[in-house]
């Protein structure tokens, strides 16, 4: 239902809705639509009032529960009226929406006029009467206040820009996943994203026997691949994700068991098999074949299976931005890949002295000491499982844990929303919000936010690694 009313000779067009007993009035102009919603993404960090956000029409809105806002009480509803606020949509979250109706400007009293009982007296800005009953008329201005931009100065903890230039081109990215008991590996270079295992695509006659079929992404066809069928790799799991890649003129996806790890390795963490190379991990005690994707498929027989216009392809290249997604609890969430330097495994973790509970420890990485930082313990997720899996961020001595790791992840820039066009937060740990495949919403980390100067400054007392 959309509205859009105009003032008539003095009298403005009101829309009444409720929020528990109370009714309450926004200019109907200013209203765009009433739906009812599904799905809400709940914010790191959010005010309480602000349930979380939801993909309207592939633009990521705000949700404010009414109820909260006011009383800070909560009422569970499905029911919502998108107001526009600043220009900016926002989902409020009502009892049930009663109608329209048309007020004279006289009549409206200020707030100051009357008593307001225990409605949180900056988010009325009026009253008036509607057959004998008091309607307030509600103001969210103070809710969306943006907060200024605020300029980003560089860390002294961070890196010189050589030092870190120096670093990356000693260093080789991978991907390493699981094929039953089985470990490999796949250069970043050559890998587009990570995917979900797709629920559906669609079988081709006369293809090789290790093409599953198509399915399409973003519109473009993708031959999905079953690396079991092509490597002769027995396995009774469940095939879970599909890394993307391209095969000459094709888009490929590559399906695997489970990604393990994102890995930076230098020149030393890569030995030779014979003819095969394979990445040292653990110490040893694990090894990840290195795939080369000229030596698994004969481009002829993915070539032939998809068409595509190749122009269109190149140009959308240049629009995508990369990103290393995982999974905190159930929220989606992302760093840029040029901030991370690895995603592994950690046994053990030394407790931090002095440090913040969501300061797990540090732990030895390569004679580097890291500082571990509890995500679900920094974003105040309730009901995250911690686990061993560790981003260690680039350029500074820390990471933090996951639930999940998900993968690579790659956007058009289109889609990333900066977070102050989306909400307020108390504290500022998110700098954007995707919008990614099948209507998720995955929030962007603020890397520089969620691990403190001051953590890291207690890192370097306690280790003597100070620069002094």
């Amino acid at each position: 239902m959309s509205f859009r009313l105009t003032e008539v000779s003095g009298m403005v067009s009101y829309t009444l809705f409720r929020v528990g007993d109370q009714l309450f009035a926004y200019r109907t102009e200013d209203i765009i639509e009433t739906v009812r919603v599904e799905r809400i993404f709940p914010v790191p960090k959010a005010p309480p009032y602000l349930r979380g956000v939801v993909n309207l029409r592939n633009r990521v809105v705000p949700v404010i529960d009414a109820s909260l806002l006011l009383w800070n009480r909560s009422e569970d509803s499905d029911t919502a009226v998108i107001v526009e606020v600043s220009g900016e949509p926002v989902c409020l979250l009502v009892s049930k929406v009663v109608g329209i109706t048309e007020v004279a400007e006289e009549n409206v009293k200020p707030r100051e006029e009357v008593e307001l009982g225990d409605v949180r007296e900056e988010f009325v800005e009026g009253v008036f009467e509607k057959n004998g009953d008091v309607v307030f008329l509600l103001s969210l201005t103070e809710v969306l206040k943006k907060r200024g931009k605020e300029g980003r100065e560089r860390s002294s903890r961070i890196r010189k820009e050589d030092q870190r230039e120096e670093s990356s081109e000693s260093r080789e990215g991978f991907v390493v996943f699981s094929l039953g008991n089985e470990w490999f590996a796949l250069p970043v270079k050559e890998v587009r994203e990570i995917v979900d295992f797709p629920e559906r695509f669609s079988a081709v006659p006369q293809a090789p026997d290790y093409v599953e079929g198509i399915f399409l992404l973003r519109n473009e066809e993708v031959v999905l691949v079953s690396l079991r069928k092509l490597l002769s790799v027995p396995s009774d799991k469940q095939e879970r994700r599909a890394i993307v890649t391209r095969v000459g003129r094709a888009t490929v996806g590559m399906a695997v068991d489970e990604v393990k790890e994102i890995r930076w390795i230098d020149t030393g963490g890569v030995a030779s098999l014979g003819e095969k190379n394979v990445l040292v991990l653990d110490g040893g005690n694990r090894l990840a074949l290195i795939l080369k994707l000229r030596d698994l498929f004969r481009e002829e027989e993915i070539g032939d299976l998809v068409e595509e216009n190749f122009e269109e392809e190149k140009e959308e290249d240049v629009n995508m931005k990369s990103f290393v997604s995982f999974r905190v609890g159930s929220v989606d969430m992302a760093v840029p890949i040029e901030k991370v330097r690895e995603v592994i495994e950690i046994e053990e973790v030394t407790p931090l002295p002095g440090a913040p509970p969501y300061v797990k420890g540090m732990f030895n990485l390569r004679n580097s000491v890291i500082a571990v930082i509890s995500l679900p313990d920094r974003l105040g997720i309730e009901g995250a499982e911690d686990s061993n899996r560790v981003v260690v961020l680039e350029g500074v001595p820390a990471g933090f844990t996951v639930s999940k790791l998900r993968g690579i992840l790659r956007v058009k820039e289109e889609n990333i929303q900066p977070v102050e066009e989306v909400t307020e937060l108390e504290e500022k740990l998110l700098e954007g919000v995707i919008r990614a495949e099948e209507g998720n919403i995955v929030f962007v980390l603020d890397t520089d936010r969620v691990v403190r100067e001051e953590d890291v400054k207690l890192l370097e007392e306690r280790t003597g690694d100070g620069e002094g």
